[in-house]
């Protein structure tokens, strides 16, 4: 169920009256938000992504539960339930003075072996008959939406309790978090110390910031439905499916509107999941701050993806020794952290390439800190190009197809630099040229824009903010296109 579908806003004007008639009775709601995240969640099984079920009619697609109804469901209680179990007795063996380590092995092989069946078998299942030449056939297995986020934070989760930064809560809390539809799919990955405590504090509806809400779900819309889709359908599909079939500016222009376009997208996805958790009064933390102004690739990863920044921060980068063991360590445990975030978008070996570009140019960019010369503003824009056309490049290889497409993309660009622009642009309209620029300028504008926006819109009437939220998304739907959320694969 996409949130910017028709089904979905019928589906949030029952939950929604729902969240806030129980919120005072804390068991109740917690029943009903498990329920809601279920049916959200269940009618992606029911219908797929788009509405086609004939992708998901296959016996084998789950392997364990076969054709079992609902076993989609089934699957998502189970990461419930286990990591609860784990969390507990993590806590139970550091009651009794012994290492909670034994349950952080288990929940990192149950988290993360549900990915690797999910999202790597049938890949090193080829793999392995292509080098030994067995014959080893597991079927098509369906990834479900979102596994990656759901077993994330199960995990963090988990080690919070064994490093003693989390207290065990209930399996009905647990459960409720895990659930909670807004963010089950995609993100933001939100903690359980960031979620649980504000269960138990006294809700009134009339606190509840309904003005920032309504922009953040008005801002996803415009920026998911207008903007990427776009992009989308007017230059990226085309050119990345055969980029020798188009000159060197079509090349460049694509890259940069795939940039656009994975930024309006991801970002529009978690300004609505944000606006709605708001409006149940429910508060998640940021997820992207202007990522495209960034001046140093690390400035970069803590304005992108900034809850899966933190996650692999604190999960992955510090448990392998961060910078604690020596500047050769602290460069080797970047470049892996990097690497490993790759391979966790997917077995291709593009997303391996993503990661090893952001991991190598975050290495290189430690290497170099203090040694080059400062030069004013002419070197800050300096370092925001290079910055961005790394950003780029790196995305080239995030949405081909093959590393050789990349090679290709990146050959029919680079060719304009010995005057062979190849045939003319058919891509590189007015209309492409001004979605661009507004996805890119959105970033740049000064932060009072924002707040005063926000008052403003915040003295109108409540009848006026609706009516306004309503005339946006209806003017989305009429002149934009729906698609899957690009994050949904992962």
């Amino acid at each position: 169920m996409l949130f910017v579908a028709t089904e979905f806003a019928l589906f949030f004007v029952i939950v929604l009256p729902l969240a806030w008639l129980t919120r005072q009775h804390i068991a109740a709601w917690k029943i009903a938000m498990i329920a809601a995240g279920l049916f959200f969640y269940g009618w992606w099984r029911k219908n797929g992504p788009t509405g086609d079920a004939s992708i998901l009619d296959r016996d084998n697609d789950w392997w364990l539960l076969g054709t079992i109804p609902g076993r989609y469901c089934i699957y998502l209680l189970i990461f419930a339930v286990v990591n609860w179990a784990l969390a507990v007795w993590a806590a139970s063996l550091k009651d009794h003075d012994r290492s909670s380590r034994p349950a952080v092995i288990v929940a990192v092989l149950f988290d993360l072996g549900a990915l690797f069946w999910f999202k790597y078998a049938e890949w090193a299942a080829s793999l392995l008959n292509e080098s030994v030449g067995t014959d080893l056939q597991l079927g098509q297995i369906i990834l479900p939406i979102g596994v990656s986020f759901i077993a994330f934070q199960g995990l963090g989760y988990v080690i919070d309790v064994h490093r003693d930064e989390q207290d065990p809560v209930t399996l009905a809390d647990f459960t409720s978090y895990l659930l909670f539809f807004p963010h089950i799919v995609a993100g933001p990955l939100v903690r359980v110390s960031e979620f649980v405590p504000q269960l138990h504090q006294r809700f009134d509806p009339k606190n509840v910031d309904v003005s920032r809400a309504l922009l953040l779900i008005a801002s996803g819309f415009v920026k998911k439905v207008i903007i990427s889709s776009y992009v989308a359908d007017n230059i990226v599909k085309d050119v990345f499916a055969n980029p020798k079939g188009f000159g060197g500016l079509d090349n460049l222009f694509a890259a940069y509107g795939y940039s656009i376009q994975i930024y309006c997208d991801f970002s529009g996805y978690t300004d609505i999941a944000i606006g709605l958790a708001l409006l149940m009064g429910i508060k998640f933390p940021q997820n992207f701050d202007n990522p495209y102004i960034a001046t140093t690739m690390q400035d970069f990863w803590r304005r992108w993806h900034m809850s899966l920044s933190r996650w692999l921060r604190d999960y992955l980068y510090i448990s392998l020794g961060g910078n604690r063991r020596g500047r050769v360590r602290t460069y080797v445990n970047l470049f892996l952290t990097m690497f490993i975030g790759g391979i966790w978008h997917g077995a291709n070996t593009t997303f391996i390439v993503w990661g090893a570009i952001h991991g190598g140019a975050l290495v290189l960019e430690r290497l170099l800190m203090g040694k080059l010369p400062q030069i004013g503003i002419a070197g800050s824009v300096l370092r925001w190009l290079a910055t961005f056309h790394i950003v780029t490049i790196a995305w080239i290889f995030f949405n081909a197809a093959s590393v050789g497409v990349a090679g290709d993309m990146i050959g029919q660009i680079l060719s304009m630099f010995t005057g062979n622009f190849g045939s003319s642009p058919q891509f590189v309209t007015l209309g492409l040229l001004f979605m661009i620029v507004v996805g890119l300028a959105w970033q740049f504008a000064p932060q009072w824009v924002g707040e005063e926006l926000r008052e403003n819109f915040g003295r109108l009437p409540a009848i006026s903010q609706g009516l306004a939220l309503g005339l946006v998304i209806v003017c989305c739907y009429f002149f934009g296109s729906i698609a899957d959320f690009i994050y949904f694969q992962f």
